[in-house]
């Protein structure tokens, strides 16, 4: 029944890269490097008889590194809606113990709301839930402790997909769209990627 509780603030920096297939799957793989604030750990019972507990440790960084698996299931005009889950491993930073800690593996759950700009470029927004736990080793013959580190994140950022044609190679084309010289088809060397294609 004895245990403690704190909020901490995070802000997280993130790149994924995955595959989209069926124009609607995706798959993939991810790294996050978030830096973490602690406050003070509050005791979760008996609050008028034990003291809070001070860590020692106010901030450090948190390594996340994840296979990312997910799926569109909504679009409205330039408007996507997509569900997905990061599963991976995590490293608490130089500031922790290690060789005490056994980690598990953390789950992400969110829905990514994408605004697509062209072909090429979107800006998203990302609520997610993360579940991630480790446990501490204690005394000899003492059970370990069990620590949860559940995260609420919101996620902003922007989005490029590689893309499948070259860009054209005359230097005086102006063709805004996709266009074929000869016998090949090449995509515009003038359209900027942020907007979409205008014949």
């Amino acid at each position: 029944k004895i245990g403690f509780k704190s909020k901490s603030f995070n802000i997280p920096l993130k790149l994924t890269i995955h595959y989209e297939f069926l124009k609607r799957y995706r798959v993939g793989l991810g790294y996050s490097l978030d830096f973490t604030k602690v406050k003070d750990f509050e005791p979760i019972s008996y609050g008028k008889d034990i003291r809070s507990f001070s860590p020692g440790v106010s901030s450090f960084m948190l390594q996340k590194y994840f296979v990312m698996l997910g799926g569109s299931v909504y679009r409205y005009d330039n408007y996507l809606l997509t569900v997905d889950a990061n599963i991976g491993g995590y490293s608490l930073g130089k500031k922790f113990d290690k060789s005490n800690i056994k980690r598990g593996v953390f789950f992400n759950l969110g829905a990514t709301v994408e605004r697509e700009m062209s072909e090429y470029f979107r800006v998203f927004i990302r609520p997610s839930y993360e579940f991630k736990t480790y446990r501490l080793a204690s005394l000899d013959g003492s059970p370990e402790f069990k620590h949860h580190m559940n995260a609420f994140y919101v996620n902003i950022g922007v989005s490029y997909r590689l893309p499948e044609l070259r860009k054209c190679f005359h230097k005086q084309c102006s063709i805004q769209i996709n266009h074929a010289h000869g016998n090949r088809e090449y995509r515009s060397r003038v359209h900027p990627i942020y907007k979409k294609q205008n014949p």
